[in-house]
């Protein structure tokens, strides 16, 4: 055991979709837990601790409740880091990953991102008013800068160290955005199978991921597992490719944070994707303390 060694898991739970509590995505963290994690996650020896973001029912709009919410994560990340717990965040929303990167407070701190979308819009280039399309936007300082500034721990974070996996559904803008920032990405295909544990293993290798935040928006996943959200997409990774990947990067990096997200379980066969999504957090957690990053009781 290390001293960079967690002493347990701390699931930070935020069922909000733009801060409405248990609203479309803001379900995906009932449904995930009521699958079972916890359970999963104590059967493996490892402590859990679990901290409920609070209503956000009194600020101003979508805006200025999800603005909150980021403001309590940060704060939330922050408190586990102290106490040497590793930060597992139930979201609904993207953007906790934003306010997760605050909270952390690491410099240089590298991103892996299984997403089927990049979340780099900013306010002038988004074409359908989705506000969780803008959260990397917020955090490299591009977009919301005053309310960015209010997030505890926030500076703006430079990507030339994110490596996204299922990346795809994106329109010739967003894609050439990704490409100016310096990103890395192991894209989505529809005419081809894509090995993604492969060549996430050979990009692990190419440079260093560490340390990382590991962020698992749920739609990586191919939609012929049925709507995870209401932007589901052909050409993306197949449980098996989840499960392998989830091994990986624990592995060959150095995860200092794991978030989950963007998954409404009414939107389709959502009992289907919950239990793929426990099993892909469970072989995280697994791998994490095949490591020795992470301690059993």
């Amino acid at each position: 055991m290390t001293m960079d060694t967690f002493q347990n898991i701390c699931i930070i739970f935020s069922p909000y979709h733009v801060g409405l509590r248990d609203h479309r995505v803001g379900n995906g963290p009932h449904r995930i837990r009521s699958t079972g994690l916890v359970q999963e996650i104590q059967s493996l020896g490892v402590t859990v601790d679990f901290v409920e973001i609070d209503p956000v029912d009194d600020y101003e709009g979508e805006i200025g409740r999800s603005f909150e919410v980021m403001r309590r994560i940060s704060t939330a990340v922050s408190n586990c880091v102290a106490k040497k717990s590793f930060p597992l965040v139930l979201s609904g929303n993207c953007m906790a990953s934003a306010a997760v990167a605050c909270g952390l407070q690491i410099k240089d701190l590298s991103f892996i991102y299984f997403d089927a979308h990049d979340d780099l819009d900013s306010p002038d280039v988004n074409e359908n008013g989705y506000l969780d399309a803008m959260g990397l936007s917020m955090l490299r300082g591009e977009s919301w800068k005053t309310l960015m500034r209010t997030v505890p721990g926030f500076e703006p974070v430079d990507f030339g160290r994110f490596l996204y996996c299922g990346l795809r559904d994106q329109s010739s803008v967003q894609r050439q955005r990704v490409i100016d920032a310096g990103m890395k990405s192991i894209w989505g295909d529809t005419e081809k199978k894509v090995d993604f544990a492969a060549e996430l293993k050979a990009q692990l290798e190419q440079r260093s991921y560490s340390p990382a935040l590991v962020h698992l928006d749920l739609d990586v996943l191919d939609d012929s597992y049925g709507k995870v959200n209401d932007y589901p997409s052909p050409g993306g990774l197949f449980e098996s490719d989840l499960v392998s990947c989830m091994e990986i990067v624990p592995q060959m990096s150095k995860p200092k944070s794991l978030t989950v997200c963007s998954f409404d379980p009414n939107a389709g066969d959502g009992d289907k994707i919950a239990r793929i999504a426990v099993r892909a957090i469970t072989t995280f957690v697994k791998s994490l303390l095949s490591e020795g990053a992470l301690a059993r009781t």
